[in-house]
């Protein structure tokens, strides 16, 4: 996949095509951070045949991958030493933008994308899409980072559903919170290298279901890693008229065994986190459907990698900030 790297002056300034100045591209994200990274490494002569790039505080970068924006976002860092011609840069999108404000909000029986709405509009941030949240939240934030405070909205909305959300932002720059895929969006038929890793140490899997009196309605457990591992419990309490089956089913998914994969594989802008992968890969012996916790994409000497890390769960980056109102 051809790939062009544009740098924009501050406020929309000139840009400027930085492609032929590329020594290696990588663009990374992970499930627990809500902006992705883009990190360059710049080989600028010193012998007056380039001009140098200007790379000013307020400047941005663009990835472009076969025409298709991938990445849009400021410039936080640029290194330069007058003992080399590599120029280090690294970007973050406007997920920066979502972490680095805090915000003041009460809500009171609003609908999680009404809300998340409100506030990328009081802060300026675009919005390309908002999934609905499926029921409605009652919080206080008092000084809380915007993202926080987005995905306590959902997962809060989302608790007696079961259903499972993700916050990204678009190549374009732009917001989107979507349901995350119960079906595989592309196939890695191929590997370079697999490292399977399974994991109990945060481990529950029996979940009762008690009255605010402490009274127990009911459980909803695991039988069979109870029988391997040993009883370990988590308590929901069921307020009047809800019905926390499905919270707790949710709850034993989130934090049953875990397996994780790494691999390592030829390049595909669609693995990316949040994504659902089919992995058909007979070296290993390993294959079924996973989720995408975390990805690496590099371009380097012509070549194009991408290196993900793959959860056989489908697990939400949940937060539960705020206070109840």
């Amino acid at each position: 996949m051809a790939y062009m790297l544009y740098l924009t002056g501050p406020g929309g300034g000139p840009v400027r095509d930085l492609t032929q100045l590329v020594q290696t591209v990588t663009w990374s994200g992970q499930s627990s951070q809500i902006a992705r990274e883009l990190s360059v490494t710049l080989a600028v002569p010193r012998d007056g045949s380039v001009e140098p790039p200007a790379l000013e505080e307020g400047a941005a970068l663009t990835l472009m991958v076969d025409g298709t924006p991938q990445f849009t976002g400021p410039l936080v860092s640029a290194t330069t030493s007058t003992q080399s011609v590599l120029v280090e840069l690294s970007a973050l999108d406007n997920g920066r933008f979502l972490v680095g404000n805090e915000g003041w909000y009460q809500f009171s029986g609003v609908a999680a994308e009404t809300a998340a709405a409100a506030i990328c509009g009081e802060f300026g941030i675009p919005v390309a899409g908002l999934a609905p949240g499926g029921g409605t939240v009652s919080r206080k934030f008092a000084g809380v980072s915007l993202d926080k405070i987005i995905k306590t909205l959902y997962t809060l909305a989302a608790g007696t559903s079961g259903r499972r959300f993700l916050a990204r932002f678009t190549g374009q720059g732009a917001l989107e919170v979507v349901e995350k895929p119960t079906a595989a969006t592309a196939v890695i038929q191929s590997t370079m290298g697999v490292t399977n890793t399974w994991d109990i140490t945060g481990l529950q899997n029996s979940v009762a279901i008690r009255t605010e009196a402490g009274a127990l309605v009911t459980r909803v457990e695991d039988g069979g890693s109870i029988s391997r591992n040993g009883r370990l419990e988590h308590v929901l309490i069921q307020s009047d008229g809800q019905d926390p089956s499905a919270e707790a089913q949710a709850w034993l998914e989130d934090n049953g065994l875990r397996q994780t994969l790494t691999v390592e594989t030829l390049g595909d802008v669609r693995l990316i986190t949040g994504n659902a992968v089919e992995l058909r890969d007979t070296g290993s012996g390993v294959s079924g459907l996973f989720w995408i916790d975390s990805d690496t994409h590099t371009w380097k000497n012509k070549q194009y990698f991408t290196k993900v890390r793959l959860n056989f769960r489908n697990l939400m980056d949940e937060a539960t900030s705020g206070s109840e109102v």
